[in-house]
């Protein structure tokens, strides 16, 4: 028997898409397979009276704002004291039990997935002491570093790599996106928002910050089964994870999810072929809220970006969506290189003009990344000098030079300075950048 783990730690608000899709394709195909979410199981141990509170926040929606904060200050600080005492060589909390977990099944090898770098400290201290006791261990994911790769047996890329690792590799079948593994009573959230994912990768791979399709081919899934998991699990809220749809997708699906009669969320790029006639046709089909990569308030730096979008048009796209109902969380980039001071105050000057169309403001601060289109080619970007310092359980740290315009440093200063005027913004609890699930349930 295959084990497949989950280990911590991300956002325990619902269960792993990645073991599910692993762990659907294992037994279509007749693998003796079985899954632990060691996220959630780490989760509920170490802060029951979080869960408690999160699992019916909807009742004490008036307390959400400061527990939801104090959450996010308690777990950053506890995660990062873990992750030291890993990087000392030392195990961290609740280590003994969620080894046991893992050995308990008497697996003869044990697949973790390993979708955020967040999960590679407590992954590696499994990883190690599984080794240890002569348990075979595959990796695979987006999270998988260097360090991961030597510690473990073996690195593989996908579930039919797994397949074959299991000996299955003739006659394979599509398996459904089944849940079943997972005690969907455990996660963070008052009702189960389903992870769903209709698509291999973004359809659009241009922007030059971005690494997450790692140049993979645009696939996108048959909507059938994934409309028959949906109806097996008799959930009625699903949060699509794909990393971008083309409008055309998109509508197709919304036609596949409207007899469900669910409430549903997505990530779309605010291009300017989403009018009202396409949300008024996305709201009935249960389209709650959009995640939209508006990124900044500057066609300059957009430009720059390779985003293939423009102010006015993500303008009339939020005014479209919000006239129609549907909630808009807004993704902004601060200090991309070259960005100015004024281009900045343009994108707050942006975001305050459409503040009647923005739900949630989701800010953060350039950083550069290892394989994106402006790590290659830094100099068409302004970059004069990257820098890269080693550490210890995961990949380098980069910083860099631009000839021009602010430093990382810089940005994060100015947006501390522009606290006030982005919390503003916020109809929800800026927290639900965070738990996004907990947004869906609020709309």
């Amino acid at each position: 028997m295959i084990l497949l783990v989950y280990p911590p730690f991300c956002t325990p608000a619902s269960p792993p898409y990645s073991i599910a899709k692993l762990y659907s394709a294992l037994k279509a195909n007749g693998a003796e397979a079985k899954a632990v979410d060691l996220n959630i199981e780490f989760h509920k141990r170490k802060y029951p009276l979080f869960q408690k509170y999160f699992q019916a926040f909807q009742k004490q929606y008036e307390k959400y704002a400061d527990v939801s904060a104090d959450y996010l200050k308690t777990t950053k600080e506890d995660y990062t004291s873990n992750n030291k005492m890993v990087s000392a060589g030392k195990n961290p909390e609740l280590f003994d039990e969620m080894l046991e977990l893992i050995l308990k099944e008497k697996p003869y090898a044990a697949a973790f997935s390993i979708v955020y770098s967040s999960q590679a400290f407590y992954a590696f201290a499994l990883l190690k002491a599984l080794k240890e006791k002569g348990i075979k261990t595959v990796i695979g994911g987006h999270g998988v570093n260097t360090a991961l790769k030597d510690i473990a047996d073996f690195h593989l890329n996908n579930e039919m790599e797994l397949l074959a690792f299991c000996g299955k590799k003739e006659n394979l079948k599509e398996g459904m996106i089944d849940f079943s593994a997972f005690n969907l009573n455990d996660y963070f959230t008052p009702s189960v928002v389903l992870p769903m994912k209709t698509s291999s990768t973004c359809y659009y791979q241009q922007c030059a910050f971005c690494t997450h399709h790692n140049k993979s081919k645009y696939l996108e899934f048959p909507l059938s089964p994934i409309v028959e998991a949906i109806k097996n699990s008799k959930q009625k809220h699903v949060f699509l994870i794909d990393d971008m749809l083309p409008k055309k997708r998109i509508l197709e699906i919304a036609s596949a999810f409207k007899p469900l009669k669910i409430s549903w969320m997505c990530q779309l790029k605010p291009t300017k072929g989403y009018d009202a006639e396409t949300f008024r046709i996305l709201g009935e089909s249960g389209l709650k809220a959009v995640v939209w990569g508006v990124e900044s308030g500057s066609d300059r730096i957009l430009t720059l970006m390779k985003k293939g979008t423009n102010a006015k048009d993500v303008k009339s796209v939020l005014k479209a969506a919000h006239d129609n109902g549907i909630k808009n969380i807004c993704y902004i980039m601060f200090g991309f290189p070259t960005e100015t001071k004024e281009e900045f105050l343009q994108t707050i000057e942006f975001l305050k003009r459409n503040s009647e169309n923005i739900d949630l403001a989701s800010t953060s601060v350039f950083g550069l990344q290892k394989g994106t289109p402006i790590y290659e080619t830094p100099s068409a970007f302004g970059i004069t000098k990257i820098i890269e310092t080693e550490r210890t359980l995961l990949g380098p740290s980069i910083k860099y030079e631009a000839s021009r315009g602010l430093s990382q440093e810089d940005a994060e200063e100015l947006r501390k300075n522009y606290r006030k005027t982005l919390d503003k913004l916020n109809k929800y609890p800026k927290a639900m950048n965070f738990f996004r699930e907990h947004l869906l349930l609020s709309v």
